[in-house]
């Protein structure tokens, strides 16, 4: 994909967009082109829970967060509002997130839910996988497609380290769990820090010659507060320099057609070439995703949904339209899994509402994203 015009100095400090209430949203009447536009929007993601059972140095400060009330946390009908309302804007593709999405109770009868909604044609996972492997089954046979997992090393005391706890064991058999189901190019997420895992881009690379996987290499994003958000600059990696360190060992890269690849994500593809004694081809692919070096905000097809309900327009900036009071004062009864009238509306009133918001919220997107986020990561969703 194209990036060049989207380089242009970034602000020195996140810009803050406000919060708008349901009774607030309105539709802007002017024809936007580009990613401001609701057309554009491929993919929503949806974050279930800000909890978290790790505390990564690059997502949370080592003494963790303050995680949000349950009574906060959109409900499985709330969220099942949403998408439905969302496929009649057109978008197909649908990424539940957290925090981590496993550490909501319960999480297969969401799958099942969205999986049984008229449209949706694309639902994904991104998880840390610590508690993913006795998931599988279910999660497959309620309609899961594809799977992210974030794995940031191949070395089971670094991980433990970067991840303040995380077991390396139980991520590495939840990934070949998900190859054995049957999962189509399961994804691995490694976020590439200076001096602390930049040393194994060349290793994480290696899997692609045997297993059907796409390593995307992500460059470290400040995003609110962490173990590393003080000094970024010395903890990030450019692509160019995780490319050059994966060329030194294996050769010069294949480019991919994006379309090729499964997803609407912003990863650049490449691919190693073939064994030189075998002649035999990868089995998987490497994506770079570099939003710090490249902003592809010319681009973003996507919109995010925070645990609590607030549309967010990008990863780093505000942008938001709670979708909560529309949620909530209207239609759904929470005992049930459907969503029935009440005498202040009907559910074509409210989806017509979300369908409002979701619109505004795409309206406010930047130009181009700040140095630093205003939310970490949990709270967002990725």
């Amino acid at each position: 994909m194209t990036t060049s015009t989207c380089a242009k100095p970034h602000p020195s400090q996140p810009v803050s967009l406000p919060v708008l209430a349901a009774p607030e949203l309105q539709a802007n009447p002017n024809a936007i082109t580009g990613p401001r536009t609701i057309a554009a929007v491929k993919m929503l993601r949806i974050s279930v829970t800000d909890v978290c059972n790790l505390r990564c140095v690059y997502c949370m400060p080592e003494e963790g967060v303050e995680w949000l009330p349950h009574s906060a946390i959109l409900s499985f009908e709330e969220i099942a509002a949403v998408v439905r309302a969302s496929v009649r804007l057109g978008i197909r593709h649908f990424k539940l997130t957290g925090g981590e999405p496993t550490a909501r109770r319960d999480l297969p009868l969401l799958v099942e839910m969205l999986h049984r909604i008229p449209g949706v044609e694309d639902l994904s996972l991104t998880t840390n996988g610590i508690l993913l492997a006795p998931l599988l089954p279910r999660l497959k046979a309620a309609g899961l497609t594809r799977l992210t997992i974030s794995l940031d090393s191949l070395r089971p005391d670094r991980f433990a380290s970067i991840t303040r706890g995380g077991n390396f064991d139980r991520v590495w058999r939840a990934i070949q769990d998900a190859l054995a189901l049957g999962f189509a190019r399961v994804k691995l997420n490694v976020v590439i820090m200076r001096g602390i895992n930049d040393d194994e881009a060349a290793d994480f690379a290696d899997l692609t010659r045997t297993l059907p996987l796409t390593v995307r290499f992500i460059e470290f994003m400040p995003l609110g507060r962490s173990g590393l958000t003080d000094h970024p600059e010395s903890a990030m990696v450019r692509e160019e320099e995780t490319r050059a360190r994966i060329e030194a060992r294996h050769g010069p890269l294949v480019p991919i057609p994006r379309h090729t690849e499964t997803g609407v994500g912003p990863a650049n593809v490449w691919s190693l070439r073939n064994d030189p004694v075998l002649s035999t081809p990868p089995a998987g692919r490497l994506g770079f995703i570099s939003a710090m070096s490249h902003p592809f905000c010319e681009t973003c097809n996507r919109l995010r949904m925070t645990p609590e309900g607030l549309m967010r327009s990008c990863l780093f900036e505000g942008g938001e339209v709670d979708l909560k009071p529309i949620l909530r004062g209207d239609t759904l009864n929470h005992g049930d899994t459907e969503t029935r009238s009440t005498p202040r509306g009907n559910l074509e009133s409210v989806e017509d509402r979300i369908i409002s918001a979701m619109t505004t919220s795409v309206q406010m997107k930047p130009e181009v994203h700040s140095l630093h986020g205003n939310q970490a990561m949990n709270r967002i969703g990725g």
